[in-house]
């Protein structure tokens, strides 16, 4: 999956989109996304939530868009990004309880914690 993923924001978030950047590619290696082409992470400010995510149209360049807001703390946004990288991972695999909810909840702090103790972050 190299360079896979990229992050397309309407704002500069100077500080943010490394941070994203690195947590996607992390993240597809750690979920095993080899059948994804691409997914676009949008940073986001007039979100109306913390994140989501959805399929893109198989006449798009990527496979998965994933929109983040960027009014939370640093830990809550990469954990964010985690939750929807489970909703991909969900998809791709085909297997999910219910919404998919529980899972990308109970999953998304302990992986994003991962992440800072791995060096990635």
């Amino acid at each position: 999956m190299d360079e896979m993923t990229y992050v397309v924001s309407k704002y500069v978030h100077r500080d943010l989109q490394p941070v994203a950047e690195k947590a996607g590619h992390w993240l597809s290696e750690f979920f095993a996304l080899k059948d994804v082409k691409k997914v676009v992470i949008d940073i986001d400010p007039d979100l109306d939530c913390w994140g989501e995510c959805g399929e893109r149209d198989d006449t798009e360049d990527a496979t998965y868009e994933i929109s983040v807001n960027p009014k939370q703390c640093l830990r809550d946004f990469v954990a964010t990004i985690v939750h929807e990288f489970v909703h991909i991972k969900q998809w791709e695999s085909g297997s999910w309880d219910g919404d998919g909810e529980a899972e990308a909840n109970y999953l998304q702090y302990s992986v994003a914690d991962r992440m800072w103790k791995e060096g990635v972050l």
